[in-house]
């Protein structure tokens, strides 16, 4: 009878509280652009990022996760390694909000309440929508939403009981050659450049900060 009981308030605690972690925090870091204007380099961070991140730990290798993400992407010419683009010299930026949502996948067993599974590197792949502008003359913008698809890797470690501290890249392709357009491209010749075949990509690099919440259920091997 006690062992019964034991299982029925074991199964009631996991319906009625949350059967894994959550996780809520936040991203700070840099971002910087791919395309047709400045460097090259995958990755370049030189403006800030900000955003916010939320988690569900479905088990110690599985978390899916959703973040805001917010920067002015830059845009220089004199930074390039190309010494047609430092000829050229343009200098422009680029406002970017963007959502995601998607899953990591953890190498290593991790949570931030149990011991010995305290740290591990990690992929995850997202989808989500990026909102920026363009300007097409000089006294109107036109606002555009496009699909991204990030993709990337961290290494993520407990730093105390429920908080987390990660470290990552991630690279997104927005399936459009517009991010970095602007009205001196339609009024002076010497702005005609680009590929139309390529499109954009941006990279997000920075540190999350996390604090887990929710209670585990019963414990399993597979759960928390």
């Amino acid at each position: 009878m006690k062992k019964l009981l034991l299982i029925y308030t074991c199964l009631l605690f996991t319906i009625t509280s949350s059967a894994q972690l959550f996780e809520l925090g936040g991203f700070l870091g840099g971002s910087n652009y791919i395309g047709d204007i400045g460097s090259t380099k995958y990755i370049n961070p030189n403006s800030p990022a900000i955003g916010g991140i939320a988690k569900f730990n479905w088990t110690p290798r599985i978390t899916f996760r959703g973040t805001l993400t917010y920067t002015s992407l830059q845009f220089n010419d004199h930074k390039a390694e190309s010494s047609f683009r430092r000829d050229r010299g343009i200098v422009n930026s680029n406002r970017m909000l963007e959502a995601a949502a998607g899953i990591e996948f953890h190498f290593f067993k991790y949570s931030l309440s149990r011991i010995g599974h305290s740290h591990t590197p990690y992929i995850f792949a997202e989808a989500g929508l990026a909102y920026y502008h363009i300007a097409p003359d000089t006294k109107s913008l036109k606002f555009i939403t496009t699909f991204i698809f990030p993709v990337g890797v961290g290494y993520k470690m407990r730093l105390a009981r429920n908080v987390g501290i990660g470290f990552e890249t991630s690279f997104r392709y927005t399936f459009k050659d517009m991010i970095d357009y602007n009205n001196h491209s339609i009024s002076d010749p010497k702005y005609n450049f680009g590929n139309p075949e390529s499109n954009d990509w941006y990279v997000f690099t920075g540190i999350t900060l996390t604090y887990a919440f929710g209670r585990p259920g019963c414990y399993k091997e597979n759960e928390f």
